[in-house]
């Protein structure tokens, strides 16, 4: 019934699972195609970016020129492209796992089966993390072979271990929401708390260099911790994205907890 069930989640996520793909795959193709003019006209791009204030610069994550092929894989895929679409992917398909189960109607049906509450939200959440793990998988071939032929210059590995970390960060956001679908069964809030978590963590990381008041704060940040502009130049933060790692798991065991005791709305 486990295989059955983790299965069923996937077959039933398939379409935002490719719809996030096809999305992101899209823009990054877009993105690299713009490159060569952007690098051409660097001069002109420069003088444009000086007269934009540092927070604008700091929201999009517009660190180096973007002449560079870090500079521009920075500030136009991993600043907030990629970051947005997996974290859209793991939030709305974990605030479905078992709240939209529930809203659906269908979660009484699925308990029938025997297979305890706990695995049954453990293949939900494997589930979740398998279509974040195809899209990621896809993200990084098309990156990796379009920035070749874009002439970025950035070593394939860089690319890697920035697009690992990308994903890593959506994580424990997927988590928390199937944490608290599995508290309070309404996917509303299920999606709507971990996207303004994931929205004021960003901003926290992005802005915390431009103001000393939010710099100690920023460690709070998953964002921070993930440190993707640092793996993009070959140096990833391992101990930050261990700990991701862990605080997805903790969450989950969180999730599985508060489900097993619920009381589930027939």
């Amino acid at each position: 019934m486990a295989t059955e069930l983790m299965t069923k989640s996937l077959r039933d996520n398939r379409g935002s699972t490719t719809g996030w793909g096809i999305a992101l795959i899209a823009s990054v193709l877009l993105q690299l195609a713009v490159y060569p003019a952007v690098r051409d006209a660097a001069g002109e791009f420069e003088k444009l970016l000086e007269s934009y204030p540092e927070s604008f610069k700091a929201l999009f994550n517009v660190q180096q020129s973007l002449a560079s092929g870090v500079g521009y894989l920075q500030g136009e895929v991993f600043g907030f492209l990629a970051p947005l679409v997996l974290l859209g992917v793991a939030i709305g398909q974990a605030s479905r796992a078992t709240a939209g189960e529930e809203k659906a109607h269908t979660m009484d049906l699925l308990l029938a089966n025997p297979i305890s509450r706990t695995r049954l939200l453990l293949d939900k959440a494997l589930a979740v993390f398998t279509s974040l793990a195809l899209v990621t998988v896809a993200f990084g071939a098309v990156l990796v072979v379009g920035s070749s032929v874009a002439g970025l210059g950035v070593p394939w590995l860089d690319l890697v271990w920035a697009v690992t970390a990308s994903a890593v960060v959506a994580l424990p956001f997927g988590a928390l929401a199937l944490l608290v679908g599995a508290l309070i069964g309404r996917p509303g809030l299920a999606v709507a708390i971990p996207v303004g978590l994931g929205l004021l963590t960003y901003l926290l990381d992005a802005l915390s260099p431009l103001s000393e008041g939010l710099r100690p704060w920023r460690v709070l940040s998953p964002f921070h911790h993930a440190a993707v502009n640092d793996a993009l130049t070959g140096d990833p933060n391992w101990l930050g994205l261990a700990g991701l790692v862990v605080l997805t798991a903790v969450l989950v065991a969180g999730a599985a907890m508060a489900f097993e005791r619920r009381e589930i709305r027939a």
